[in-house]
């Protein structure tokens, strides 16, 4: 019973929608079947289950008899009245949903359109004037409000066709116009979503290029119309170029600054997030370029600020992650240990012992050259693989750096995982730049210090293997064994 269609909608009720549902459950528009009047008595029998989640107890014989009585269990009549109380949950959320603030252009368009079907004709044009008015303009518009233009252009071509005198053009450029402009942004967010999907993944899109060749030549007049166009048509160029650089990701950055002020936050943080994620498409296909980590730290701080960042005033563990560890990149470790302190209490799925905040402090630590606090802090595991390989290869960073008896043992047992796990639950991506570092950390520990031509080997196989997990860390490693005064040498 529990894996009913209604038990699930009334478990994701809030106490407004809960008490809305009661009334309804009372009122004979909403409730008129055969089974009416149990229906309020059936509701308010699920609710209260449901708000005892410890004593759950979704038994059909035990729910039938608080219904209907002490009287015999009828096999099928519970399921009948469950059928209208499922209608009453859906017509309270409807409701919800329709009467909600974020629906208000929708309410006062229906309203015009019902107005115009009873013959209150002076009152709809009203009506359609007033929305076109209040409704923001196409240049700082996002995608719904550019269908909203499109509909009112629609309904004004309608009128002008019912009292058609044969001269004008019957408002049709403008409803092509504002049709256009609602199809070139649903495009572009669309192709732009696709784009940066493939960086990622690998599936074939069949007729993909004569999309892309169509958003490559939008014309310069809806490019200029709606800030939105030409904030997504600047992100869909830098998807398909085939070198994207820092200069790339600044102008997008500088961009999407100029006009976040007269765009729906909604969308702007959208934007923020192809940007970001611009940013680590620069590092990951160059790893020794250190100003698009710059660039990403101000970024990541600027978005911070504004909540661009956060989920319902969350951060998602990747993201602090991610956040700390490019602090780290620019040698702003007491700024990274700021904000692991300031925000290690509202990471999403973080469990009891603080893996997330122990493996942030885990790698300010080696950032500084504790390697011991480093050690203590790394947690043990994670259940999300690619946490779980971060914390190995840290282990096996702080280890070697300590020159740690333990270090060959540790690489043989990060062999045997990367064996073991490869085939089930690592992509391809992540076998092999995982595999790469240990290799490559392998012969770095059996080196010598100061073997000039050992060292300019292994420089040459690290240069050769850019996408290698710790590809910075590594290359640093064997630039000391070469120069061993430069060990621990600050930047």
């Amino acid at each position: 019973m529990e894996d009913s269609q209604l038990v699930e909608l009334i478990q994701t009720l809030n106490p407004e929608e809960r008490a809305l549902a009661r009334q309804l459950a009372n009122v004979d528009y909403f409730n008129s079947g055969k089974f009416k009047a149990y229906c309020p008595i059936l509701l308010d029998v699920l609710l209260q289950i449901n708000d005892n989640p410890d004593k759950q107890v979704w038994d059909k014989e035990k729910i039938s008899k608080k219904v209907f009585g002490k009287d015999t269990y009828v096999e099928g009549r519970l399921e009948k009245a469950m059928v209208e109380v499922h209608k009453i949950v859906k017509s309270t959320l409807q409701i919800k949903h329709y009467f909600s603030d974020q629906n208000e252009f929708q309410q006062l368009f229906d309203l015009a359109k019902i107005a115009l079907k009873r013959g209150l004709e002076k009152r709809y044009v009203q009506s359609i004037n007033k929305l076109q008015k209040q409704i923001p303009s196409i240049e700082v518009s996002d995608r719904q409000n550019l269908y909203g233009h499109f509909l009112l252009e629609y309904e004004l071509h309608d009128l002008d066709s019912l009292h058609n005198q044969l001269k004008g053009d019957l408002n049709v450029p403008n409803v092509l116009f504002s049709l256009e402009l609602y199809l070139w942004l649903t495009r572009l967010e669309l192709i732009n979503r696709i784009l940066l999907q493939q960086k990622v993944a690998k599936f074939e899109i069949p007729n993909i290029e004569s999309v892309i060749t169509d958003c490559q030549s939008i014309p310069q007049k809806f490019l200029e119309s709606a800030k939105l166009i030409e904030l997504n048509h600047a992100i869909f160029l830098l998807l398909i170029k085939k070198n994207i650089d820092s200069e790339d990701a600044q102008s997008l950055f500088n961009l999407i600054k100029k006009h976040e002020d007269f765009i729906p936050s909604s969308n702007t943080r959208g934007l923020y997030t192809y940007l970001r994620n611009i940013c680590v498409l620069i590092f990951n296909s160059d790893v020794q370029n250190k100003e698009i980590n710059i660039i990403l730290h101000v970024l990541y701080k600027d978005n911070l600020v504004k909540g661009y960042l956060h989920y319902g005033n969350m951060l998602h563990p990747a993201t602090y992650l991610a956040v700390c560890n490019n602090a780290i990149w620019v040698n702003e470790v007491d700024w990274a240990i700021e904000f692991t302190e300031t925000y290690k209490n509202v990471i999403i799925d973080e469990d009891e012992t603080k893996d997330f905040y122990r493996l942030n402090m885990a790698a300010c630590y080696f950032a500084q050259n504790e390697f011991d606090k480093c050690l203590d802090s790394i947690p043990d595991s994670f259940s999300t693989v690619s946490h779980h390989l971060v914390t190995k290869r840290l282990n096996l960073k702080a280890l070697y750096e300590t020159q740690s008896d333990l270090l060959p043992y540790r690489l043989d047992n990060f062999k045997m995982y990367l064996a073991r796990t490869s085939t089930k639950i690592l992509s391809e991506h992540q076998r092999q730049i995982n595999t790469d570092f240990l290799n490559l950390l392998v012969q770095l520990s059996t080196s010598i210090p100061g073997d000039t031509k050992r060292a300019d080997t292994l420089i040459r196989r690290i240069k050769e293997k850019k996408q290698a997990a710790e590809w910075r860390w590594l290359m640093e490693k064997a630039e000391e064994l070469k120069n061993p005064r430069l060990k621990n040498k600050p930047e």
